[in-house]
């Protein structure tokens, strides 16, 4: 039987309602109000499991971040090659941004509602594309150590910096442009970065 709204807990309701509305409209645009009635929850149980905001944010950020890197992993680990894996980073944007109807990143789109360095929200944004710099790294070490001959010149850190600019670059360019041809454009940047 399949699960419907009102038989999903009000946890998973209040979060579901949430991150439709801050991924679509934004952070400061959604009001709490907002959120409980779209949700079909008590004021009381949203307060119960969110006191602020900022924690309701805080979680649906920890929810994306786990979830899209899952689905970034997965996408990882079904290539059979080393240049695969290292590739197929950037080859999963694509259709992650035409899932998101090209809104971009939650992450990035945080960043600019949220200009304090050492807000909470922003933090957990910076920590989600460190996660992401790490697993590219640690694709970029071993691409190179599959053939040094062909991929000893590169340092994997600075690889894994140049690949994650161009990733954010890429997200930030289909938000703006509402084109997916930036993502298009990043995989054959990262290609070129290799040769």
């Amino acid at each position: 039987m399949a699960t419907t709204r009102s038989d999903t807990a009000p946890r998973e309701r209040i979060l579901e309602t949430a991150a439709e509305l801050f991924f679509h409209q934004g952070f400061r645009a959604t009001g709490i109000n907002e959120v409980i009635a779209k949700s079909g929850v008590a004021k009381a149980t949203f307060y119960h499991h969110f006191p602020t905001k900022d924690d309701l944010c805080l979680a649906y950020l920890r929810d994306r971040n786990t979830s899209e890197f899952e689905a970034i992993s997965a996408y990882v680990r079904d290539q059979d090659t080393p240049l695969g894996r290292f590739l197929a980073v950037v080859e999963s944007f694509q259709p992650w941004l035409e899932v998101n109807r090209l809104r971009g990143c939650a992450f990035l789109n945080m960043v600019a509602e949220v200009p304090d360095p050492n807000n909470l929200l922003r933090k957990e944004g910076l920590q989600h594309y460190e996660s992401l710099r790490r697993l590219i790294k640690d694709l970029a070490h071993e691409l190179i150590t599959s053939d040094l001959q062909v991929y000893g010149k590169f340092d994997p850190l600075v690889l894994a910096d140049d690949y994650l600019v161009i990733l954010g670059g890429a997200v930030a360019m289909t938000e703006i442009y509402h084109d997916i041809w930036p993502a298009q454009q990043a995989v054959e940047l990262v290609k070129r970065l290799i040769t």
